[in-house]
Parts: C-alpha cells; structure tokens; sequence
C-alpha cells in the first residue's frame, strides 16, 4: 500500500485556515509525508513591473507573510518531521497549479471559499478552479477541525469509481470508519418516457436491477479493504444523488465526504459534474474530491480485507 508522501496545505488568512493547517498536519502527520504550506500573495496593480516601489512592497508583504505562516506551524504541526513553508507571488489559481505539479503532490489542502465578487461567481473561486485544474486530490475544509476524521462518507456512482475511492479513502483515513453509499436514479427523462408509455411495473423492475448491480460493487470493493479498526458500512439509496448525498453528511458524526469529480473526457477537466459541484456547495462536512481514479496514490494495490455489510434503501 502506497502512502501519501507529499501534502500542500494552501492558507491565506489566519486564523481562518487554522483548519485547513489542522487537517494537513493531521494527515502528514499519520503518513510521515512532507508538508508544503503555501500562501500566495496575489500580484499588486498599479505599479510598472520594473518598479523599485513595487519590488519593495512585495519583498514587505512576503515578509510579513512568512512570519504569519511560520507561526501558524509553530504552534500547529508538531510531529511533522518535514516542512516547507512557500510564499508566492502571482495569481494564486496559478501559483497553486504550479506548485502542485512542480511537488507531485498526494493531496491537497484548502479551504471552501465564499463566492464574493462577481468574477467568483462566474468562474469560481481559487479552490473550485483548483479541483477543475489538478490531478492531486483535493480536500476542502468546510468546518473547525475539533477531532479526527471518524466517520467517512465514500461516494461511488461506478465500479470505476468504488475501484479507485474506496482503498483511496480507506489508506488515506486508516483510523476512520468508512461508511460507502452508492446513489441510484434513473434518469428523470427516461422515467417519465416510461411511466407516459404505461410501462410503470418496468419502471420499478429496472430500478431492482439497478440497486443490485450496486450493492454487488459495493459488497466486491469493500472486499478489496485492508483490515481496518472500524468496521464500516455500506448503502445503496434510490433518489437524486446530490440531496441523497447532502443528506448524508447532516450527522454530526460524519466529518467527510469523498467523492469522484463526475462528468468524463474532456467535460471531466473542465468542470465539475454537476451532482459533484452541489455536494461541494451543500455539504455540512468537509469534502474530498478525487480527480484521478486511476488507482494511484495512497491506496494502491490494497490487500484483501472482510467485507462491508450491504443494506438498501428505497
């Protein structure tokens, strides 16, 4: 099984992302990784490039920006043997891409931003372009980070999706109970097609079809987990997946989601799915999206471990 080695914490305000440090240094902390924390200073306008004034204020806010950071760790990231604290200058979407890629980084730390402005609003926050943009898993920190993770929601929509997320989650959280729902719908067009044609017995048969196809890749993925502290649980709803999936993190108890970024080929790197984008938005937890399903990454190549009980619900 492959550990995370390599985790980015991206902060800009504290004490505003004391949580997104909290989770970062939880998780390298667990995995021995190295932590990046980055903090970009978006670029000043106004000014010509060559401008001394310019250089002056930037070397100032860099400054000043260090000392913020570094005190941040002082006092939070105890146990993690290495630390690297960058502090850029550009457009943060930018700065952020380049430094996941430059790091090849596992993960992916940020927090969930309000969408303010009007630019915002149009083309996303940094943190939602961030997860259109990188190929890194990226967890985003809805709420204060009181305790360990302790029970996960792992969403599947696919085989391809319980292949890849569940030992995903299962290697990232050792310690957590995962809890896997698959989310069951017939396409509302389709539905409607049929119950207008008078075939509403076939609308039910083919919705019995669909729940056992998957609580079996449920029951076949959790097969695949390693021996775990906390026996987990799984589920396969019938409903919209969004609200299904929003629901689920209303418990107190749950303090994450996983789930794929939805959509596929080239709709899949440019925006977020849309049931992938509301649960984003709605959630009551934190929220783990994981751009490559490809099975790499912590959670490579699990062992066989016992199954997870599969229960239904219409």
């Amino acid at each position: 099984m492959i550990q995370a080695r390599h985790i980015i914490a991206a902060v800009g305000q504290f004490p505003q992302d004391d949580p997104v440090l909290t989770r970062a240094v939880e998780i390298a902390r667990a995995h021995r990784a190295r932590l990046t924390v980055a903090h970009v200073i978006d670029s000043l306008t106004g000014f010509d490039s060559a401008s001394t004034e310019l250089m002056r204020i930037q070397q100032q806010m860099r400054i000043e920006a260090y000392g913020r950071v570094e005190a941040a760790v002082a006092e939070q990231a105890a146990g993690v043997d290495t630390i690297d604290i960058r502090i850029e200058t550009g457009s943060p979407f930018l700065r952020l891409i380049d430094l996941i890629d430059e790091g090849n980084a596992d993960l992916v730390v940020m927090r969930a931003h309000q969408r303010d402005s009007v630019a915002d609003k149009i083309i996303g926050s940094t943190t939602d372009r961030v997860i259109r943009a990188s190929n890194s898993p990226v967890l985003v920190v809805k709420r204060p980070a009181t305790r360990a993770y302790q029970r996960v929601v792992v969403a599947t929509a696919t085989a391809d999706d319980s292949d890849a997320l569940v030992p995903f989650a299962a290697a990232l959280l050792p310690q957590a109970g995962l809890y896997l729902i698959h989310v069951v719908q017939i396409p509302p067009q389709l539905e409607a097609a049929m119950l207008h044609a008078g075939v509403g017995q076939s609308v039910a048969a083919h919705r019995q079809a669909l729940v056992r196809k998957a609580k079996a890749e449920l029951n076949a993925a959790s097969k695949r987990l390693d021996p775990r502290p906390i026996r987990g649980m799984a589920r396969v709803l019938a409903g919209d997946p969004a609200t299904s999936l929003v629901r689920a993190t209303w418990s107190p108890k749950v303090g994450l989601i996983v789930l794929g970024p939805g959509g596929t080929g080239r709709i899949r790197r440019a925006l977020l799915g849309s049931v992938t984008q509301r649960v984003l938005n709605n959630a009551a937890c934190d929220v783990l999206i994981c751009r490559t399903l490809d099975g790499t990454g912590p959670g490579d190549s699990p062992d066989q471990g016992p199954s997870i009980d599969v229960a239904s619900e219409k």
